[in-house]
């Protein structure tokens, strides 16, 4: 018998959910802020949904443009001091923002800030009890898929208006009358009379 074909690899990234018409999903260039605080507490224990969103909020990454992701990891425990080190849990989060974004320099500067703050200070914001918190941000740069609208297309250039064409006018005439009415004539008889009484054969 024909050995059973094997399995398709599972994707690399998980797929986008249907996009509305128009966008696209793209390649795009972020920087990352990494911040890392030990909480004592069992990775069991801690509501993840809750430290993302305190996290989001220390850290300003709100989406479209800055995507977080958490991750949770049991402190490594040696069998020596296993029965004398508390459970505690390694919290990773990591804001990925558009590189070009608006929110750039209020991320970096939010992270950079949280690094500084004392294990209670992070406790206090994180609602967690965090033992210690890492002063160092690993800040570095990458790309992702991002879905994204494309430009808009580059509008024609308008055409002038067209020139309304002059309106026909009468071109007035400015050559004065020959007489004007008030002029008087002599008649041959030798009597002057106005121009205007004048008749056909006079």
């Amino acid at each position: 018998p024909s050995p059973p074909s094997p399995s398709p690899p599972p994707p690399s990234r998980p797929p986008f959910s249907p996009l509305p018409e128009g966008i696209v999903v793209e390649e795009v260039p972020v920087i990352k802020f990494t911040i890392i605080v030990t909480i004592s507490a069992e990775v069991n224990g801690i509501d993840v949904t809750e430290l993302e969103a305190s996290f989001r909020s220390a850290q300003l990454c709100f989406a479209p443009e800055c995507v977080l992701t958490v991750t949770l990891q049991p402190v490594e425990q040696s069998a020596a001091r296993g029965a004398l080190q508390a459970a505690g849990t390694v919290a990773s989060s990591t804001a990925s923002v558009f590189k070009d974004g608006n929110t750039l320099s209020a991320v970096r500067n939010a992270n950079y800030v949280f690094a500084r703050n004392s294990a209670t200070q992070a406790g206090n914001i994180l609602n967690q009890p965090v033992s210690e918190v890492d002063p160092n941000v690993n800040e570095r740069e990458d790309t992702e898929p991002r879905a994204v609208a494309p430009p808009p297309p580059s509008a024609p250039p308008t055409p002038p208006p067209p020139s309304s064409p002059s309106p026909d006018v009468e071109p007035q005439s400015t050559d004065p009358p020959c007489f004007p009415s008030s002029a008087t004539v002599q008649r041959a008889d030798g009597e002057t009379a106005p121009l205007s009484s004048l008749s056909a054969g006079d």
